[in-house]
């Protein structure tokens, strides 16, 4: 690895790292401590999935499955610490829960890893399905439709942790982020990265070269299950409850639609696609009950017009931006991300006040869109959100026209 290279290594981790640490230095409140945690979970679930998609080409939709299994023996350890009174703290369940569900893929792993493909995302959307619906039959394990509750109070004191505070829950999950990133990174170039990418381009050269590809996948496969356990047994810790509903396609589903929009093969990504996916369950779902409809158009617009995510197009336009050295740009970027946004509040008015009227939503005609009151039987309301949603997208399309030549670097074809 080169000096500038590996400059820039150094650099970024130290950058992700001091990321990840900061909010622990602010005041900030145990609510937004708590939301914290929950970027922190789904950071660790979306880097197990694309660890399998970047490396491997590997779709998986059974990532609950490892995340469910490892919340419910994470459940299960901390009552049995609890009640046998052993001096283990529960800040480590999390190793726990991960140990766990590479367990379960040893197992169910060598049944997913015969091929890739469509062969392997169907195995093991079957494989998540039956445990899913094998769960309310198993109460002694799953505890039935109440789930397994647990008190993450009620082990010893380790190291000052208690976690009483969500501050105190946000620093251990945060201290399992960390490890993860140190996993990814200690992973890349080493000969199981170069067999899982060999793999993905084209097993069969790899099998006549002397590797496995199906060693080579259940490799690559336990060591996702391995996080998606953190995931699921750091959400146990959070919220001190499991149920059969962390098993759910929903949640595999969700997992690996943001990690496919952000591009999640990286920590960068992984963290993207995290805060796409606690803002969407939490923050959008808070302002909209139409809020899947709004996820399920915004990544139908990522698969048209950034099938390589967003986390490589963004990377891509900061390498443009320093190659052409233009400060102007940032401008003109500046005035096509207003246009953006007036097209999109525009379109998700519209949205609000349909959804509003199918679903007989209104209170004597009244609607609360975007803070504000309206009548959504007035005329002038849908004619100034369509008006906003066009001339935005209409503004928007002129100012891409005058930048995109000039993003475009010299050699590149138009």
């Amino acid at each position: 690895m080169s000096a500038g290279r590996s400059g820039r290594t150094l650099t970024s981790t130290a950058l992700f790292a001091a990321t990840v640490a900061l909010p622990l230095a602010l005041p900030l409140s145990s609510a937004a401590f708590s939301l914290l945690s929950q970027l922190a979970i789904a950071w660790l679930l979306l880097l197990s999935v694309g660890l399998l998609v970047t490396r491997a080409g590997l779709l998986s939709f059974g990532q609950a499955l490892y995340a469910g299994l490892a919340a419910y023996a994470a459940a299960h350890a901390m009552n049995a610490i609890a009640a046998a009174g052993w001096p283990l703290p529960f800040a480590l369940v999390p190793l726990y829960g991960g140990l766990f569900a590479a367990g379960v893929a040893l197992v169910a792993g060598p049944i997913s890893v015969r091929h890739g493909g469509l062969s392997f995302a169907m195995i093991t959307l079957g494989l998540g399905l039956l445990v899913a619906i094998a769960a309310p039959m198993l109460q002694g394990f799953f505890g039935g439709e109440g789930g397994v509750s647990t008190d993450r109070t009620a082990g010893p004191v380790w190291l000052g942790l208690n976690l009483l505070s969500q501050r105190q829950v946000y620093g251990v999950s945060a201290a399992y982020v960390l490890l993860a990133a140190g996993l990814l990174r200690w992973l890349g170039g080493t000969r199981l990265d170069l067999l899982a990418r060999a793999v993905r381009d084209n097993p069969l050269r790899v099998a006549v070269s002397g590797s496995a590809p199906r060693r080579v996948r259940l490799q690559l496969v336990l060591a996702s299950a391995f996080l998606a356990g953190l995931a699921g047994a750091l959400q146990t810790l959070h919220v001190e409850q499991v149920s059969a509903g962390a098993l759910g396609l929903p949640q595999s589903s969700m997992a690996l639609l943001f990690s496919l929009a952000a591009g999640s093969g990286t920590a960068w990504g992984a963290l993207l696609g995290a805060g796409l996916m606690v803002g969407s369950e939490v923050l959008l779902a808070s302002l909209s009950q139409a809020w899947m409809l709004y996820v399920g158009l915004g990544f139908l617009a990522i698969v048209i017009w950034a099938p390589q995510g967003l986390a490589e197009v963004l990377r891509e336009l900061v390498r443009r931006l320093r190659a052409r050295r233009e400060p102007d740009l940032l401008w003109g970027l500046a005035a096509l991300l207003l246009c953006g946004g007036l097209s999109l509040v525009g379109a998700s008015s519209l949205i609000e006040l349909l959804y509003a009227v199918r679903q007989q939503l209104l209170a004597h005609g009244m609607l609360r869109l975007w803070g504000v009151s309206v009548r959504a039987d007035s005329a002038e309301v849908w004619v100034g959100a369509a008006w906003l949603a066009v001339v935005g997208a209409g503004l928007g399309a002129l100012v891409w026209r005058l930048l995109a030549p000039r993003l475009r670097l010299e050699g590149e074809p138009a």
